[in-house]
């Protein structure tokens, strides 16, 4: 292979050449051969999109000795001397070491002088963003009336920094991030012209970690080639790059979709605390993005068969409303990694919320679960419960319940503690023999000094002596489902005070609208 790097040695020769830039290599092309050439471009975009290669592609159409033409023919003196950085007339600046309002005028002061050998002479200034506000004002007016053999091309990844009256007298091209795909694909022609053997597996990882950057792709690349000696593996390309075996992620997913939480925190056990779980939280957000949009139209959204293999049979474990709600808690909680002391510990939590948060709107989301406590509710205030019907309501009653949910309000309780109370029912007729009941759904959830932390506060609440028992139970009327109902109840009684209302019904008829019962809102005077 040649040693020179693999982004100079491929940086584009034409405007054929450039990779995922077609609409703006198109527009420049177009406005070439139609003889409409502005006098101030600016280019702008992330690092490493190729801002400075088209201004100098552009430099190079506008100085070819053929003609100005869209197809410079790269053998004359121009094309070559542009091509090894070295032409008389184009003046390449580099805005981040020229900051000073005297470097400006000093070079304003040779615009007015005609071109040494070409037809234009072009000035091609850099992370233009860095120059000073004196520097600015500076290059204003040459900007906007500058000789007619002057062109100017700027290149900039801030262009909001610039002032709107530079913004305003430039032709402002906005570089888009490069796709995955075009990235894969530009990655392999580059590998085969090298020669070097490769897995689609590594260039897909190289690809991920590059962020959009064609430039950083191919330094990562350069990487990759010198840690696999020559032969990119998939494996071992994840190892350099920190990247977890996609196993380890499904496992995570499944666990979390079966809301498990001891099988998610024996998976995250696995993982190294030298892992990159920023990384590790992108890949779960980008599985949650998948399965979204196979459940809206059942289509292959992943080019790995194999992961899509996975998502077919995660899909039905999700609900649409659970999968916004994962995405969200992802992406609010990304921002706290970097006050996190350990990165390890924060992705569990966040992989837990997941599990919790899902869990506490369960009752919510699922009708039929909603329905079947109704029943279980109204059966027992009837006091017509069979003994076998259910084995907690023989122990509890309508006022065990509220006295706990009562209680709660009393115990000043947050964040897990909190939760446990209301997935709980506490019992405590009997002084001598108190038990918190908690559903047996949330048995594997609540951290040792959580369940510690809420028994105190009862024991101090009640002024206990004696310990407080705890057992697992199903179909508990806890406080969260006691809400459930009653929010439900009220929701109802809301509807029918507004489905028989006159100007409802005559705007159903005029527009053949349906009233949304959950939209309906109580008003608080």
């Amino acid at each position: 292979m040649n040693i020179d790097v693999l982004a100079l040695k491929y940086r584009p020769k034409s405007f054929e050449e450039v990779t995922g830039q077609e609409l703006v290599i198109k527009t420049l092309a177009n406005s070439i051969n139609l003889n409409k050439i502005h006098n101030a471009y600016l280019f702008s975009g992330t690092r490493g999109m190729g801002k400075t290669t088209i201004a100098r592609l552009f430099a190079k159409s506008l100085l070819c000795e053929t003609s100005i033409t869209s197809q410079p023919c790269g053998k004359c003196s121009a094309c070559t001397e542009i091509d090894n950085g070295n032409h008389l007339d184009l003046i390449e600046i580099d805005a981040a070491s020229r900051t000073k309002v005297e470097d400006t005028r000093s070079l304003m002061d040779n615009v007015q002088y005609a071109p040494s050998s070409s037809r234009f002479k072009v000035y091609l200034i850099d992370e233009v963003h860095m120059l000073s506000t004196k520097s600015f004002n500076a290059l204003l007016k040459t900007i906007e009336e500058p000789p007619s053999h002057v062109k100017f091309l700027m290149a900039t990844t801030e262009p909001e920094k610039l002032p709107d009256t530079i913004l305003s007298r430039c032709l402002h091209f906005k570089l888009a991030s490069a796709t995955f795909l075009v990235i894969t694909n530009h990655l392999e022609k580059i590998l085969k012209a090298e020669k070097i053997k490769y897995e689609m597996g590594a260039l897909d990882t190289i690809a991920k970690n590059a962020n959009g950057s064609i430039r950083d792709s191919l330094s990562i690349l350069e990487q990759c080639i010198s840690f696999c000696n020559g032969n990119l593996e998939d494996t071992k390309v994840k190892n350099f790059l920190g990247e977890v075996d996609d196993s380890v992620i499904q496992k995570i997913i499944t666990s979390i979709s079966n809301k498990d939480a001891v099988a998610l925190i024996d998976t995250i056990e696995t993982l190294s605390t030298d892992s990159d779980y920023e990384k590790i939280t992108d890949t779960i957000m980008h599985a949650f993005y998948e399965v979204t949009l196979m459940q809206i139209n059942k289509s292959n959204i992943s080019s790995d068969h194999a992961r899509y293999q996975f998502y077919q049979e995660i899909m039905p474990k999700f609900m649409a409303e659970d999968l916004q709600l994962f995405y969200q808690i992802a992406v609010s909680s990304k921002k706290d990694y970097r006050n996190s002391t350990s990165k390890k510990d924060h992705f569990t939590m966040i992989m837990l919320r997941m599990i919790i948060f899902a869990d506490e709107s369960e009752p919510l989301l699922d009708k039929k679960i909603l329905s079947e406590k109704k029943v279980n509710l109204k059966v027992k205030n009837d006091k017509t419960l069979s003994p076998k019907t259910n084995v907690i309501d023989q122990t509890l009653d309508k006022s065990i319940e509220q006295e706990w949910l009562s209680t709660i309000n009393k115990l000043s309780l947050t964040g897990l503690t909190l939760h446990l109370a209301k997935h709980s029912v506490l019992n405590i007729e009997s002084h001598s023999n108190p038990i918190l009941y908690v559903n047996e759904d949330k048995k594997d959830i609540y951290p040792k000094l959580c369940v510690e932390d809420l028994l105190g506060k009862i024991k101090d609440h009640f002024r206990l002596s004696v310990e407080i028992g705890i057992d697992y139970k199903k179909d508990l009327n806890t406080p969260i489902v006691i809400e459930s109902l009653q929010n439900e109840s009220e929701l109802n009684e809301r509807y029918e005070k507004v489905k028989d209302d006159p100007d409802i019904t005559k705007l159903q008829k005029l527009f053949g609208a349906n009233i949304n019962k959950e939209s309906i809102k109580k008003i608080i005077e």
